[in-house]
């Protein structure tokens, strides 16, 4: 079994099919997986709230995945609750029972599932962006419904005599911007938390107007204004959260614009779209595409067909990983593990971490 001090943590979309990845070759080289995502109805926690045929398949997954982890026991395996348009977190910390009764449904959950810990991913506490239920209250609510998941997990712990490494963790997503802390008790939130995984990438994202970087790790001349990983690790942490506590978010899938010719031009309104790693160096760069490289961002780019394409590659990770320990941070994650079939991109944050 390999073992290695940096959390290297990868987010599983539990509707993809990773029949064809090498995922036993792959648990020896990350330290946690999340399953997404488990959602809330009814105040409670479950793996679907559709109720569609993918229930079975989505348990089978889960249950492949614990079994992944009793050949590999460093493992860990946590179920992440929300995602993007995810709701149902607002109602569920309303009130002191609303928030009772979601923490004992997780813990059913996790029980249930054989699981090491739970992630939360509520986009986001206090906003409706996503379209989803928000109210002021959600500052102080979101930090009350981590309190009472934190107390569960550790009665359940000592009462299974899990020490260290071994005891249940609680886990959330995070917004890497502004956004994001004003609607959330920070140093609360963190004190609460084994980690925080920091979603360092969609700076510009499915409504962008202009060509930007979208998980860039510094600041470039043509955007100084704009986001980077860099800038919203600074942010959080001057805003509570250790370093030590901080997992870098990395993106194995990049972001696109129709219109735009090169960094910083504005693009066709509407026209965003999202391509996977796979498809960037399969399809894209093969067809003509051409790359090109920000120094000052630390971050690759290219046209393809009237399209520029933000995205992640070795030589980004690279910079990346360096970051992560030049700065002390707890490791690295990322979205979404089925999107690479080349292991270029999981192979640059082992090999970081290990160099």
């Amino acid at each position: 079994m390999l073992q290695q001090k940096k959390i290297v943590l990868a987010y599983i979309a539990g509707w993809k099919n990773w029949d064809d990845l090498p995922l036993e070759r792959d648990a020896d080289r990350l330290t946690h997986i999340c399953y997404a995502f488990a959602n809330i109805r009814d105040g409670e926690v479950v793996l679907l709230t559709d109720g569609s045929e993918h229930q079975a398949r989505r348990e089978e997954g889960l249950a492949e995945l614990v079994a992944l982890r009793g050949r590999h026991p460093h493992l860990k395996l946590l179920i992440s609750i929300g995602g993007w348009t995810a709701d149902g977190f607002s109602d569920a910390a309303f009130t002191p029972e609303a928030r009772a009764k979601f923490a004992d449904s997780a813990l059913d959950f996790l029980q249930r599932y054989q699981l090491d810990g739970i992630d939360m991913d509520w986009e986001y506490p206090s906003n409706d962006m996503a379209g989803i239920k928000a109210r002021p209250e959600d500052k102080q609510n979101f930090t009350l419904m981590l309190a009472a998941l934190r107390e569960r997990l550790d009665a359940l712990s000592d009462k299974q005599n899990r020490k260290g490494h071994e005891r249940y963790l609680l886990t959330i997503a995070a917004g890497a911007g502004q956004y994001f802390l004003d609607g959330v008790e920070m140093e609360q939130v963190a004190a609460q938390c084994d980690f925080v995984n920091l979603m360092t990438y969609d700076y510009y994202n499915g409504w962008a107007t202009r060509a930007g970087h979208h998980t860039n790790l510094f600041n470039t001349p043509v955007d100084p204004e704009g986001d980077s990983c860099a800038r919203s690790v600074a942010l959080l942490i001057a805003n509570g959260l250790p370093a030590e506590k901080l997992v870098l978010g990395c993106a194995f899938y990049g972001r696109s614009l129709a219109g735009a010719a090169t960094l910083g031009e504005a693009g066709e309104k509407g026209s965003n779209g999202s391509h996977s790693y796979d498809e960037i160096v399969e399809t894209l760069l093969p067809s003509g595409a051409i790359r090109h490289w920000d120094d000052a961002a630390k971050a690759p780019w290219l046209i393809h067909d009237g399209r520029f394409v933000s995205y992640e590659d070795a030589e980004s990770i690279a910079h990346k990983i360096a970051f992560v320990k030049q700065a002390s941070l707890a490791g690295a994650f990322f979205w979404e593990y089925t999107e690479d079939h080349q292991d270029v991109l999981l192979a640059a944050i082992w090999q970081g971490l290990n160099s």
